[in-house]
Order: C-alpha cells, then sequence, then structure tokens
C-alpha cells in the first residue's frame, strides 16, 4: 500500500509540470489546419462578437462550405484566408498565425 501511495504521490507532482511543458510550442500549424480554423472561426462568429473588425456575422454564415475558404497569402508567421459567404456573395479575410490563434477577421468591400 505504501508503494501505491508513493508512487501515486510522484505522479501527481511530476504530471502538471508535464503538461505545462506539453503545450509550450505545439509547432506550426498546415493550411489544411489553418482553413479549419477559419471555418470554425466563422461559426463562433455567428452567434458572437469575437472582438474582430468584422463583428458578429449574420446566420447566412453558417453555410458556408471548405470550398469556399482559400489561403491567399503565406506571410512569415501567418495565413491570410479569404472566406466567401456564397449565399450573400460577401467575403471576409482571416488572418491566422502559424500557432493557429486568429489574429484579425474583416470583412472585405465590395468593388
Amino acid at each position: 500500500m505504501k508503494l501505491f501511495l508513493r508512487t501515486l504521490l510522484l505522479l501527481s507532482l511530476f504530471t502538471p509540470a508535464g503538461l505545462a511543458l506539453a503545450h509550450g510550442d505545439h509547432g506550426t500549424i498546415s493550411e489544411t489546419w489553418a482553413k479549419q480554423v477559419a471555418a470554425k472561426t466563422v461559426q463562433q462568429m455567428t452567434f458572437k462578437d469575437m472582438g474582430h473588425q468584422a463583428g458578429k456575422l449574420d446566420a447566412s454564415w453558417k453555410s458556408v462550405q471548405p470550398s469556399d475558404i482559400k489561403v491567399v497569402t503565406v506571410g512569415k508567421e501567418f495565413y491570410v484566408l479569404h472566406v466567401t459567404n456564397s449565399e450573400t456573395k460577401q467575403s471576409l479575410s482571416i488572418k491566422i498565425a502559424f500557432t493557429g490563434q486568429v489574429l484579425e477577421a474583416t470583412e472585405n468591400t465590395r468593388n
């Protein structure tokens, strides 16, 4: 029983440090993953303002498909994606850091 308790104590002491180190650096996301982040962000923006210039989006943005999302720029530490709402013909530009963090979401003006 003492051995079990010691083992449990050691595991509980080392696990939090191990978890903190595991979340320190996940590396660079791929273009595919950036598209998934953009899709999720657009969905979230239909029910709340995420603090970006585009603000809260109307419900028509819920119908955005993966084919409506394109990577237009790969910068030094970020992707810029163009998301088109095929229903309204409106579009957004979303800037996503290589870490997966959404940096900006701006409405594109119509020409």
